[in-house]
């Protein structure tokens, strides 16, 4: 593994980033926690090993819309969506909130 895919990165970085390889036709990696509100249950771990943003939904369609990532995992072809302080790694490194 090289040094830089050791270093930990900012999650809004990640984010940035994510969108920017989307952009381009590419495909990521990500790893976040399941979390349900209405349950209040999570912690699940989940790994999405290709996975390409798509548009987010307005906050007004889907509540707290502007928190979450939208993205398409695209093994499975599955619309899926997270919360963006709960993901944990992206195409290998660590997330970290600064």
């Amino acid at each position: 593994m090289d040094k830089a895919a050791a270093q930990p990165i900012d999650l809004y970085d990640a984010i940035s980033e994510m969108k920017r390889i989307s952009l381009a036709g590419g495909t990521f990696s990500l790893t976040f926690r399941k979390w349900n509100r209405q349950t209040r249950n999570g912690g699940d771990v989940v790994k999405i090993n290709a996975a390409r943003i798509r548009p987010k939904a307005k906050d007004d369609k889907i509540s707290d819309a502007s928190y979450k990532l939208f993205f398409t995992d695209t093994e499975t072809g599955l619309a899926r969506n997270c919360w963006q302080v709960l993901i944990t790694e992206f195409n290998g490194r660590r997330t970290v909130l600064n």
